[in-house]
């Protein structure tokens, strides 16, 4: 259940916005952080204000397992993350 879950999830529009590194409204995002909460999978998020250089941007990690999470960082403004990537 869960696998098809996280299968249907991935393919929908919004992660599809996300994975692609496009910019989403606040709406969206908690949009986002509301179809988790209803499929029962945790997630944790991260917000970075911003500032002259870098816009304003969120960081959400996905918690599929106890050894496997999904980072992703999304930018509330064009531009360049605060957040960098894991390596």
């Amino acid at each position: 259940m869960f696998d098809t879950q996280i299968s249907s999830l991935l393919s929908g529009t919004l992660f599809r916005k996300v994975m692609n590194n496009d910019q989403l409204t606040q709406y969206e995002f908690n949009c986002l952080t509301g179809i988790l909460i209803n499929c029962n999978i945790p997630y944790d998020t991260s917000f970075a204000a911003g500032n002259r250089k870098n816009p304003p941007s969120l960081q959400l990690t996905v918690h599929l397992n106890p050894t496997t999470t999904m980072v992703f960082v999304v930018a509330l403004a064009p531009g360049s993350s605060v957040f960098s990537p894991s390596p």
